[in-house]
């Protein structure tokens, strides 16, 4: 009998499995037809993206990365130039990730069956780059926003 329920379980494991091996393949393939600045791939933690954007033709380049395990909310950091943590800005304090929206105001609790990276994250990594220009002009965050929250995973 015991062996029954193990089996069963391994099954839904692998059921699991292939359902967000599916999901990480779909997003995969929007994000590399919606954006040529970057490349992705998955591997066996989830999928991967990095690229470069520069906001206007005045500042450097940042580089990011965006990884997605298919199950919790995509975590985006930024590699290059170092940008630390500071209560100013929209970043997570801890594990310094770029907080790009709230879960309650904005209304977006992620479900990776319903949500897409291409559509959501990435044009809010880029839109966070251009008020992260404004904020090293002006010393101050222009985008309205709630103090961070740590986001629970599933």
């Amino acid at each position: 009998m015991a062996d029954k329920r193990l089996h069963k379980n391994r099954l839904n494991l692998r059921r699991q499995d292939l359902i967000t091996r599916s999901i990480l393949i779909r997003e995969k393939k929007l994000i590399e037809s919606h954006y040529d600045l970057l490349i992705c791939s998955i591997t066996k933690n989830g999928l991967c993206c990095k690229g470069s954007y520069k906001p206007t033709s005045y500042s450097k380049p940042y580089s990011f990365s965006v990884t997605y395990s298919g199950k919790n909310p995509p975590d985006i950091h930024v590699t290059e130039p170092q940008i630390n943590y500071h209560d100013d800005i929209h970043m997570y304090p801890k594990g310094e990730s770029l907080c790009l929206y709230h879960p309650e105001t904005d209304n977006l609790h992620w479900d990776a069956k319903k949500n897409n990276i291409y559509d959501t994250i990435i044009p809010w990594t880029l839109e966070w780059f251009v008020y992260y220009e404004l904020y090293l002009i002006t010393g101050k965050w222009e985008h309205p926003f709630k103090p961070h929250l740590v986001i629970k995973e599933k």
